[in-house]
This record gives structure tokens, C-alpha cells and sequence, in this order.
């Protein structure tokens, strides 16, 4: 079990749950996709360390991160993205030459945003629907094509059988970088997600479970030997006036968390077009930089909270999966023997997507989001880059039109569950 996890006291969804029954009218009360703990006190903390009213709490923070995910060195970066972005480019250091990087066809559009901005060349592999686990025989297709880095994402918190993706890598002599940045609070084989590749990332943005309002993490190992050529410390802090307005930055991201991130709070930012919240959309990258020391001070204080969530979570992602019908047009995915999903949403397969809830409007209030609109290689900046201009990709296909997701969070109540599974039992593909 990840260290996350020790220590924390049974934690339920409605200890911390006080949303309005389901019933409640839609323009009072709306759910959150996402939510990660970030109490008053701890956005205090984060004020005052971002204000430089405290000592500096990186140090610590990156030796904890380093441990508990059983690193060699962790590196603190700016954003989740960042830190892809320097571990695919210290991935192709070690390759040499002009490298090429393996993406799940079926991603967030973060993980190419970081592949473009590291200057790689691209190849897609597919994903299996059942599992949304890479496509084995599409990897090795990709692989024997000439990848020789493969970026393996467990979307959702869906662990991956780490072994079989090991032994197919292995023989050609390819790193694999685990992008743990949906991950926290899953495990597989009692470790948890992040800790297992020789160059791993994590994420500590507003919606990833435990929470820096900003942030994210390289975690390095050894590799055949040899120390992978990534910068050291917090890599490219900004000076003076860029550092202030990072840290700012970072203070307005989690006072706004704490202030509206709740049901009966949230309508008020859902509403309004420009902020395009829950929208997937392709970001351009930006240049790495060092964690703030508030995004820090954050993830110190919150970490037991985090923790507790990630247990709410499994448990109302376990309760819809058993109250899940016997209905062919609603499939669950399949974790792999010997994991604990994280389940930041919980992932089902529906045969018509959104589109199938009898209410749309209702499974929207309640928090049920379709998944990614498109595959990476309908993205102009990653058809720009791809080493095989056509092709096809009908596991990633079938993902961006059946799959749908719900929320899992600590703020969902036993009316929301219930809610839930009324919609799913209705569901008409």
C-alpha cells in the first residue's frame, strides 16, 4: 500500500460531504468533477510560506516525495506538464540522437503538449478499451518501428501491469516513463502508481488529488547502470519579480480551490463560458521552472488529507460498480490482478457516451463528463511531429466515443451515489 495511505483513519464520503440531496435545483447546486482537500488552514500555510513568512518547505517536500515513491532523486517542477517535458527530453539525452517517444493514442492532451515542447518526434501506440491500458501488440508494432521511449499513462488511476509492459520494453532496449499525474492513491503490487518506472512523473494540480493548486514532480532511478541526465534541485526558479508573480500565482489558484470548490459553490465559476472548465483542450508548453515554495507548503499540509480522500474515492467508485446492471451498453474497465485503482473519476464504457443518459442535463449537473473529445493524432501540433503521417488507432476510436466519466471525490454524498446509479440503470444506448 502506497505510504499515502498509512496511517489514515477509515475515511467515508460523508464525513466530509455536505452537498444538497440530488433533487436540489440545478441552478443552486452543481458537482464538481474534481476535488482535492485544501481546508482555510491549509491555504493559510500557503500564504504565508508563498510570502516568504516561513521557512522554505521544498527540501522537505521533495525528500518525502522522494521516499515515498522510492525515488533516487526527485525534482520539483511548476506543473505536472513541466515535468514530462524535462523527463522526456532527459530520456532522449540518454538515447542520443534524434529520438522518438511513443504516446498513447488515447491520452490527456498535456502529454503531447510536454512531447512537443521537449522537440521529440511522436508515434502513437493504441489503447485497449477494456483495460485502458496500452495495446500490446500496437506497442510493439511502435516500438520495432524505431521508439525507443515509450510515455505509459494509467488514465484515471487505472493501474497498468507494469510487468508485461517491463518485459515488452526490455528487448528493445527502450525507457519507459510512467506519467503518474492521475495516479495518486492507486497502487499495484503494494506500491504505489509513480513508483515504478526509471523516470516517473506526478502532477499536483487543483484536480489530482492531492493538491498544490499548482506543481508536479520528476522521480528519478537507475537505468542499466547509468544516472539519467536530468537537471538537479528545483530546476529554473525564475528570478525577482517572475518568482513573485509564480508565487501569486499559485496563492489566487488555492484560495479559489478553498473558496468555490464545493457543489453548492461551484455553478458560480461552471457558469461562466470563458473559464471553459471541464473543457480538454490542448495547452502550448511552457518552459520548465521550480516548484513554488506556497505550492510546496501545500502539499505539506495536505498530505494526510489526501490521503483519506483517495479512501472515499475507491469507495464510491465501488459502490456505482456494484450497483452497475447487468446491461451490455454499460462497461466497467478492468484493473490488472493485484492493483487498487485510485479512481480519480471513475471510467465506464457507454455505448453511445453522453449522449445515452435519458437526462442529459441531469447526468451533467451530477458530474458525469464525456472523456477525451479527440485521439493526440487529430491534434494539428501532434500531426506535425508524427513519424507515420496516417493511421489507425481503433482502441483510442472507440474510447473518444463511448467513454464516460463520474465524479468519485469526498464531497459526493450517499443522495449523489444513489443518483447515480439510478442514471446508469436507465441508461438507453
Amino acid at each position: 500500500m502506497s505510504d499515502l495511505a498509512i496511517g489514515s483513519a477509515p475515511f467515508t464520503p460523508r464525513e466530509t460531504a455536505s452537498s444538497p440531496p440530488p433533487d436540489t435545483p440545478g441552478l443552486l447546486w452543481r458537482q464538481l468533477p474534481v476535488h482535492s482537500p485544501a481546508p482555510r488552514g491549509a491555504v493559510w500555510e500557503a500564504v504565508r510560506h508563498g510570502l516568504g513568512l516561513g521557512d522554505d518547505p521544498r527540501p522537505r517536500v521533495r525528500e518525502m516525495i522522494r521516499a515515498v515513491y522510492a525515488a533516487d532523486e526527485a525534482i520539483l517542477l511548476g506543473s505536472g506538464t513541466q515535468a514530462l517535458q524535462v523527463a522526456i527530453r532527459a530520456a532522449g539525452r540518454l538515447m542520443g540522437g534524434d529520438f522518438v517517444v511513443a504516446l498513447p493514442a488515447f491520452t490527456c492532451f498535456d502529454v503531447a503538449s510536454a512531447a512537443v515542447g521537449a522537440g521529440a518526434r511522436i508515434a502513437l501506440y493504441d489503447v485497449e478499451p477494456s483495460t485502458l491500458a496500452p495495446d500490446f501488440d500496437s506497442l510493439l508494432c511502435t516500438l520495432a518501428a524505431g521508439a525507443r521511449i515509450v510515455v505509459a499513462v494509467p488514465l484515471y488511476g487505472v493501474p497498468i501491469d507494469w510487468q508485461t509492459l517491463q518485459a515488452q520494453t526490455a528487448a528493445f532496449g527502450a525507457v519507459v516513463i510512467e506519467d503518474a499525474a492521475q495516479g495518486h492513491g492507486a497502487c499495484w503490487r503494494d506500491r504505489p502508481l509513480g513508483g515504478f518506472g526509471a523516470i516517473s512523473t506526478l502532477s499536483f494540480g487543483r484536480g489530482k488529488g492531492w493538491t498544490g493548486g499548482k506543481g508536479g514532480a520528476l522521480l528519478v532511478r537507475a537505468q542499466r547502470g547509468h544516472r539519467l541526465p536530468v537537471p538537479n534541485g528545483s530546476a529554473g526558479n525564475p528570478p525577482g519579480e517572475a518568482r513573485a508573480l509564480a508565487e501569486f500565482g499559485v496563492l489566487l489558484r488555492a484560495t479559489a480551490q478553498w473558496a468555490l470548490g464545493h457543489p453548492s459553490r461551484y455553478r458560480f465559476p461552471a457558469s461562466i463560458p470563458w473559464l471553459r472548465l471541464g473543457e480538454t483542450r490542448y495547452r502550448d508548453p511552457q518552459p520548465p521552472a521550480g516548484m513554488t515554495r506556497a505550492a510546496a507548503a501545500l502539499l505539506e499540509c495536505t498530505r494526510t488529507l489526501a490521503a483519506r480522500a483517495a479512501l472515499a474515492r475507491r469507495a464510491n467508485a465501488e459502490f456505482l460498480i456494484d450497483r452497475l446492471p447487468a446491461n451490455p451498453l454499460v462497461r466497467t474497465v478492468c484493473p490488472p490482478a493485484g492493483s487498487a485503482p485510485g479512481y480519480l473519476r471513475l471510467p465506464l464504457r457507454a455505448s453511445r457516451g453522453l449522449a445515452g443518459f435519458g437526462n442529459r442535463s441531469r447526468a451533467v449537473q451530477l458530474g458525469v463528463m464525456p472523456s477525451y473529445p479527440s485521439t493526440l493524432a487529430a491534434l494539428p501540433q501532434v500531426q506535425a511531429r508524427l513519424t507515420r503521417g496516417t493511421g489507425r488507432w481503433p482502441g483510442a476510436e472507440e474510447l473518444v466515443r463511448e467513454l464516460v466519466t463520474l465524479p468519485t471525490h469526498s464531497l459526493v454524498t450517499e443522495g449523489d451515489r444513489e443518483a447515480l446509479a439510478c442514471l446508469l440503470a436507465n441508461y438507453a444506448g
